[in-house]
């Protein structure tokens, strides 16, 4: 079974790595969660090795929300593979230090990945839920393995435990949930379940690859105030997104990344009111709504929710009052 916590492939080291020693700037800062230093990733094609990450240098906080933003392929989702050890083929580390709470998984010294902080250091969340659940296997099972894998707990204790988690994500009824197949979920369900199994070791760092972006808005806020409340849990973000307006309701800071390079870096106030690069400023002014104003950014995307709210009841009301009119003509004999 595949998990957030435990994935199949590990990192493919390229021969040319070899051991640099440490300068203050790739020394391990115990302030930081999680340190991603001058990483540098090639990728194969047309048989030669192109860069694909370029020197990248990300730092997270314990508690903190930091936004990765930009296009698709510019290297977003690598760079988190690359800290869960999870090069796709044809995919090399070349240089740079990954660190998990000080503790270095991808480096120098160790090219080939360390997988011990997987789980309880550091866990993912994934795009398509539907992808990365077993579709054969109930979703609870699924969350009781993510349990086990690192704690020694019954079958019957991971269970409970497992219903705890499907609770704290807003799974309702999960007594009953707890033995559906991803298929009788809805799309907001299942990522519900991916989150309750990625959290279920509480990890140090928790990655995000865009797990909201398949979700309408009205779901999509419910699933960003879970992940606010994992944030404010001690838990340290890193959130992959192309979503400027998702990045202005969930992170303090963000870096944008063009490829495969950090071109702009800073607080989202500072971002979003004052874009350096002309990279940044374009992202900005391709949403209307968000630019030069974090303020209106984060005001448009709550009238969003809302409105998505306001809608989602208004048609359970209908739905309700049209079974009620049914049942009062039943009733009569109509």
């Amino acid at each position: 079974m595949t998990t957030a916590a435990n994935t199949a492939n590990t990192a493919t080291a390229t021969p040319a790595a070899t051991a640099n020693p440490e300068t203050p700037e790739t020394r391990s800062d115990p302030e930081y969660a999680l340190e991603i230093v001058d990483l540098c990733i090639d990728v194969d094609k047309h048989g030669e090795r192109v860069p694909a990450v370029k020197n990248l240098t990300i730092r997270v906080k314990a508690g903190e929300s930091h936004g990765l933003v930009g296009e698709s392929g510019s290297g977003k989702s690598l760079t988190l593979r690359a800290v869960m050890g999870l090069f796709a083929k044809g995919a090399y580390y070349r240089s740079g230090y990954i660190r998990i709470c000080g503790h270095e998984v991808l480096g120098p010294d160790t090219p080939d990945y360390d997988p011990s902080m997987r789980g309880k250091g550091v866990s993912m969340v994934f795009q398509e839920p539907a992808v990365a659940l077993n579709p054969i296997m109930k979703v609870g099972w699924q969350i009781v393995d993510a349990v086990r894998e690192q704690e020694h707990l019954s079958r019957a204790e991971a269970k409970a435990r497992a219903i705890e988690l499907m609770t704290s994500v807003g799974i309702t009824n999960p007594e009953d949930r707890f033995d559906a197949y991803p298929f009788e979920l809805s799309g907001g369900m299942r990522q519900r379940v991916m989150i309750a199994a990625a959290i279920a070791c509480k990890p140090k760092v928790l990655l995000c690859d865009e797990p909201t972006t398949a979700l309408d808005v009205t779901i999509q806020e419910q699933i960003l105030e879970i992940f606010r409340d994992i944030a404010k849990s001690g838990t340290a973000l890193l959130y992959v997104t192309h979503d400027l307006a998702v990045v202005s309701q969930l992170c303090e800071t963000l870096s944008v990344i063009y490829h495969g390079a950090i071109v702009e870096e800073g607080t989202l106030r500072r971002v979003f009111d004052d874009p350096q690069d002309d990279y940044t400023r374009q992202l900005l002014s391709s949403t209307p709504y968000l630019k030069g104003s974090m303020k209106a950014a984060k005001a448009s995307t709550k009238q969003a929710a809302g409105n998505g709210r306001a809608t989602a009841q208004s048609e359970t009301a209908r739905s309700q009052t049209a079974q009620s009119e049914t049942a009062q003509s039943e009733a009569k004999g109509e």
